[in-house]
């Protein structure tokens, strides 16, 4: 892993180094809950960046705005109707946590052994298959034969630290003005490289969603669309905190309060229209 990764590497294996088809990709932030429960999904877009856009995580973590698109089925689904309709190549979301069934709330036990379990067995020959988790040596002891046995002992993979392969993408592809203290999300990076060059602030994360100065081709107008389409029927008094919530998924800590009262003073600007945002970030941006 020593040669710089190519910007257009086409599978995660290749970028890894390895050969393997089961990828164990540690994420120490999905061992947080309650209200610690955040950025669970910081990972996904520099997954998707692969072509990994078949997701499976909990239903919770779905909380009404997504930066990247991927197709998604619950946990809790697979659970419920098993694994024969699942598409590969896959990502999974499971904490130790919700391996082991320590995991509970109010409505339910998240117990994911038999689900993984099934999903390493029927995967086809050399698909691939991500497990991303929150230490390096996940355990299933209801199935695992030797007590105390991680269950990659089990099954032939690679283990990678998820900021580690950030760190290196981010090195080698983008001239992002974030550091990585703020956020593993490589969706802000990516903003905050294009704001850097286009010459204005991308040094914060509040920064890079003021819609009164970025510019027209950036990326940080996305999520008004998103929240448009998905949500335009279900305008609350208290939007702005359905926006922050919402952010939670993606957002390690900080002002979200600040980019979601960003959000929401733009999307009433325009009164929720995608029209009107056109508009506006065309011909104002041509103004300014």
């Amino acid at each position: 892993m020593t040669d710089p990764p190519d910007s257009e590497t086409p599978a995660l294996a290749d970028f890894i180094g390895t050969r393997d088809s089961f990828l164990v990709i540690r994420d120490p932030q999905l061992a947080k809950t309650g209200s610690q429960a955040r950025a669970q999904l910081r990972s996904l877009p520099f997954l998707t960046h692969f072509n990994l856009r078949h997701v499976a995580h909990p239903g919770i973590y779905d909380n009404g705005l997504r930066l990247v698109e991927y197709d998604l089925v619950a946990n809790e689904t697979l659970r419920e109707n098993g694994v024969e309709d699942v598409e590969f190549p896959l990502v999974h979301y499971v904490s130790q946590e919700m391996l082991t069934g320590e995991l509970q709330n109010e409505d339910s036990t998240y117990d994911e052994q038999d689900v993984v379990r099934r999903l390493l067995r029927a995967r086809p020959t050399d698909a691939t298959y991500v497990l991303v988790t929150d230490t390096n040596t996940p355990k299933m002891p209801r199935l695992t034969k030797k007590p105390g046995k991680s269950f990659i002992d089990e099954f032939e993979c690679s283990v990678a630290d998820y900021k580690g392969l950030l760190k290196r993408y981010l090195q080698y592809n983008l001239d992002s003005a974030l550091p990585l203290s703020t956020t593993q999300n490589l969706c802000f990076h990516q903003v905050s490289a294009h704001h850097k060059h286009a010459g204005i602030e991308a040094g914060s994360i509040p920064d890079l969603f003021d819609y009164t100065r970025i510019p027209a081709d950036s990326p940080a107008w996305g999520p008004l669309y998103y929240l448009i389409r998905e949500d335009v029927n279900q305008v609350l008094e208290d939007y702005s905190e359905r926006i922050r919530e919402a952010l939670r998924s993606w957002t390690e800590r900080g002002p979200t309060q600040k980019v979601a009262n960003s959000m929401l003073d733009m999307l009433e600007l325009v009164d929720f229209e995608e029209d009107r945002l056109d508009n506006y970030r065309y011909r104002h941006q041509k103004d300014a």
